[in-house]
């Protein structure tokens, strides 16, 4: 019943959670806005920051914050370069590194079985800095493109979504452990 316990974890410690659906939603915006940064192994102090700053819901920003993990690095991180990229050709600045390089960087520096099994050591952090320095000037604005649209959407999305859910189930709260 692994499905039913998660299903129960959001419906109560998300959907039902003693907070505005405004907060919640914020919350949600603003750590997916984070995980597309290039802020490695930044993101939780900083959505805890902004959480503060900006009265959103902690538990919401922690939880979608998390989508910026190891396994999804690449997936993430990749488009926001190409974003990037494309950005800064609109203002004639030009490509340092061929897709080609970039591509192989991206391999090299972030495959799943080197970050895991690199990530607490010092080597990672200095090829993963090298790597933010070569080009983290795309990355940063790519992330901000397309975290940016991804946090607007999620906004709307999920402050209608817990509107819906607790007019159709008024009556659910938490009422102890799942």
């Amino acid at each position: 019943m692994p499905g039913n316990q998660l299903v129960r974890f959001i419906e109560f410690r998300i959907l039902h959670v003693n907070d505005s659906p405004h907060r919640i939603a914020l919350g949600v915006a603003l750590g997916l806005f984070i995980a597309w940064t290039p802020a490695i192994g930044l993101h939780i102090l900083i959505a805890l920051a902004m959480c503060i700053l900006l009265g959103a819901n902690k538990f919401a920003a922690l939880t979608s914050v998390w989508i910026s993990n190891p396994f999804t690095i690449i997936p993430i991180y990749y488009p926001n370069y190409l974003a990037g990229r494309a950005v800064l050709a609109l203002f004639h600045t030009e490509p340092r590194f061929s897709y080609a390089q970039v591509s192989e960087l991206f391999k090299k520096s972030f495959s799943p079985s080197h970050v895991i099994a690199g990530f607490y050591t010092a080597e990672f952090w200095n090829q993963a800095g090298s790597f933010l320095v070569q080009i983290g000037l795309e990355l940063l604005i790519g992330g901000l493109v397309i975290g940016g649209l991804i946090a607007i959407t999620a906004y709307f999305a999920t402050y209608q979504f817990i509107c819906w859910h607790r007019k159709k189930h008024p009556h659910r709260r938490f009422r102890g452990n799942l």
